[in-house]
């Protein structure tokens, strides 16, 4: 018998080991929690929404000629060759940033020049020449305008490409005029740059044609998307957290709450965790420190007082004695001042908010 009993202490004891353990698990784990999603709110970077868009436009301005009145043509309209005195093209670029911040840009325009034969893929000539070039500038502003005119010389770049294909006798060949603008804005805060893509918008003009069609190449940028604004103070709250963790696992077994847990199981005679889950007056003991009880007296009470006693509350004492509080404040509030009492305590609060 004396082995018998030995062994169910025993048993007792490992279950009752069991449920602290599974308890202080619990509470490490939403402690735990608290301390990961306070450190994911600390340690946000804060982020600056932003919009660019480009644009090309242009005019055909011709020779005086019997055949056409104004001075230039509309867009995408073909013209012949020989009619064309100067191309005007007109590139614009504009990025919007949410709020204010440092940055540093610059941009150029290229002329491009290519030969190509019509089968093949690769260039048998080309050339590049810089046209404009603005050197880096810094601002700390919302908004960024770019716009640069340029007069392009048509029958310099035509003729050109027309002697080196007279000299080597060549056919079937595709030959253009791309005016590429390239833009670069820096964010100085982290040195990273700002637009994804740095070619923001491509004109193509045709050359050795007996008419041309200008094209706006498909790359004109039309983006959005967000850079860094400023990092986070407390991006180095990693190793604290871990050993905040760590602590937490060390410490707890130490603490006034494990002891009372203990106590409290001693007292309640639990022995299996189950126990805890499957009684209400076990949960209202354990976690709520029998609030919902203490909740259930002084509510009776009030469902049973006269009018006048619901708007100006019960008070604290009942049949001459201090009753025991819910000890949350504002049911404690409600029931012990009333419906007036408690609006009044509360209208000050929400005259502070408004």
């Amino acid at each position: 018998m004396e082995e018998q009993d030995i062994i169910l202490q025993h048993k007792r004891k490992r279950k009752k080991h069991k449920i602290i353990l599974a308890i202080e698990s619990i509470v490490t784990i939403i402690i735990a929690l608290i301390i990961i999603i306070t450190y994911f709110t600390l340690t946000k970077n804060d982020y600056n929404k932003y919009s660019e868009k480009a644009k090309v436009n242009y005019k055909v301005y011709l020779k005086e000629n019997e055949f056409y009145e104004d001075k230039y043509i509309d867009e995408k309209t073909s013209v012949v060759a020989s009619l064309i005195e100067n191309i005007e093209v007109d590139f614009k670029y504009n990025l919007d940033l949410e709020q204010e911040q440092e940055y540093i840009y610059s941009y150029k325009i290229l002329a491009k020049t290519n030969v190509k034969e019509t089968k093949r893929a690769n260039s048998i000539y080309e050339t590049t020449e810089e046209i404009i070039s603005k050197e880096k500038q810094e601002l700390n502003s919302k908004n960024l305008e770019i716009s640069e005119r340029v007069n392009i010389n048509y029958n310099e770049y035509n003729a050109k490409i027309n002697k080196f294909i007279n000299i080597y006798n060549l056919d079937n060949t595709t030959n253009t005029l791309e005016l590429d603008m390239y833009v670069y804005v820096i964010n100085k805060y982290d040195g990273e740059q700002i637009n994804k893509e740095s070619k923001v918008m491509t004109l193509n003009i045709p050359l050795t044609t007996k008419t041309v069609d200008i094209s706006i190449g498909s790359n004109v940028i039309e983006d959005e998307g967000q850079i860094l604004l400023r990092k986070s103070e407390y991006e180095n709250l990693t190793y604290l957290i871990v050993i905040g963790i760590i602590s937490l696992i060390i410490l707890i077994p130490k603490t006034n709450f494990y002891k009372n847990i203990k106590v409290h199981l001693d007292f309640l005679k639990v022995e299996d965790v189950t126990d805890i889950m499957d009684n209400g007056n076990l949960i209202d003991h354990f976690i709520f420190s029998q609030r919902v009880t203490f909740l259930t007296d002084r509510k009776s009470i009030y469902d049973n007082a006269t009018f006048q006693e619901k708007l100006f509350g019960i008070g604290y004492y009942y049949n001459g004695k201090k009753d025991k509080q819910v000890e949350m404040d504002y049911f404690d509030i409600y029931l012990n001042h009333g419906i007036i009492g408690f609006i009044i305590f509360f209208s000050v609060y929400l005259y502070i908010l408004v």
